[in-house]
């Protein structure tokens, strides 16, 4: 579209990636999805669009009417179309279900706030295995990924807190009271929902025992009872250490935007790109689309993975050069030339590349069929000159 016709910048939201940040992000991608199979986790597809209804975001959907009126929405969050594909297709199905994604979420942001309206996410999803172990083999898999994508996970990187704790803190409010408690330390407020939680007539000791718990006073946490979510912490450190070994710390004050989490939850966060990562276990959410099944999972934000990555002055692992290879007059030994060298395993283009990504290249010339002159000066056999730049 040209600048005549219309706007050629994307809708609101959305962005262009370009070949240098697409290469680096296709090596992010093909790590993560080479540590989640090295677990045993299968790659799955839900579609893009659910239902109106199917979603635990509410009010951040982008949806709309199809050409038979259902009210439809692009997918906001993949854990609850998972829940719903796994509900649906594996319902007769009792074993554990280990099932991994990357793709894309569409979720509304107000029009003033800057914010991203797709994420892309990789992720992975336990079904059917409760328990610590479980946990703990989550909680570690999504360090051992931040960490083979080249992120160093420190103490202060993942935060682990429990759903269970943080409500039983409140458990004397009533229940409205209490939800609205919820919303506040939801939304990140935990001065407000003290307040609220003192409004409400919260006895003063327990009063004091959440404050102590949720702003990390010295005997707060440890009084709150998250020997479970140390537990879970050092088992997951037995099955990766990772470079720092004391990685990982409890955070009771640690609740997820989405409303579906019923036990552990954690998040990974780096100071230059915010949270990276976040899970935890949501053994309800399958029960909203047919038989309750147990199951835990994360999802990692690759593109703030992506920007935390560039602030620790990453670098992508080399590709091999790419082969510029200009014709010959014999347009037919040119083909075959071309085709020698791509069997030997490398990248040939044929003439100039005007976006290159990043990459380097190597300019040739066919002089017949087996043989090029490289711009050194150097001639050298097609069959010879794969094997000394190939795998």
């Amino acid at each position: 579209m040209n600048r005549e016709s219309g706007p050629i910048a994307p809708p609101r939201g959305f962005r262009d990636i370009l070949p240098t940040e697409a290469r680096e992000l296709g090596v992010i991608e093909q790590t993560l999805a080479e540590t989640f199979a090295a677990s045993g986790f299968t790659p799955l597809h839900p579609p893009l669009l659910e239902y109106g209804t199917v979603d635990p975001a509410k009010g951040r959907r982008i949806q709309f009417l199809d050409s038979d009126g259902s009210l439809v929405a692009l997918r906001p969050d993949l854990t609850t179309s998972v829940a719903r594909l796994v509900a649906g297709r594996y319902r007769d199905m009792t074993g554990v279900l280990r099932l991994s994604y990357l793709a894309p979420v569409f979720r509304e942001e107000p029009a003033l706030s800057g914010g991203s309206r797709e994420v892309l996410q990789a992720g992975v999803e336990l079904v059917g295995g409760g328990g610590s172990l479980a946990d703990a083999e989550i909680l570690a898999l999504l360090v051992e990924s931040l960490e083979r994508c080249g992120l160093p996970v420190c103490e202060s990187t993942v935060q682990v807190g429990d759903i269970r704790l943080l409500t039983g803190l409140f458990a004397t409010l009533p229940d409205d009271a209490r939800g609205e408690v919820i919303r506040e330390l939801r939304q990140g407020d935990i001065a407000g929902g003290l307040r609220r939680a003192g409004a409400a007539g919260m006895p003063a000791d327990k009063l004091r025992r959440a404050t102590a718990a949720l702003t990390g006073v010295a005997g707060g946490v440890d009084g709150a009872g998250v020997g479970e979510i140390c537990r879970v912490i050092e088992l997951a450190r037995d099955r990766w250490p990772g470079s720092a070994k004391g990685w990982g710390a409890p955070n009771l004050a640690l609740l997820p935007a989405l409303p579906y989490y019923t036990g552990i939850v954690f998040e990974a966060i780096h100071p230059d790109a915010g949270v990276v990562a976040s899970g935890g276990r949501y053994d309800l959410l399958i029960g909203a689309f047919g038989e309750p099944r147990p199951a835990i999972g994360f999802a990692i934000d690759v593109l703030q993975l992506h920007r935390a990555l560039f602030a620790e002055s990453w670098q992508p692992r080399s590709q091999r050069p790419l082969l510029l290879l200009r014709a010959s007059v014999d347009e037919r030994a040119t083909m075959r030339c071309a085709a020698s060298l791509r069997a030997g395993g490398l990248a040939v283009a044929m003439g100039d590349v005007a976006e290159r990504a990043g990459r380097a290249v190597i300019r040739a010339e066919v002089i017949d069929e087996r043989l090029v002159k490289l711009d050194d000066g150097r001639v050298a056999e097609a069959a010879a000159l794969a094997r000394e730049m190939g795998p």
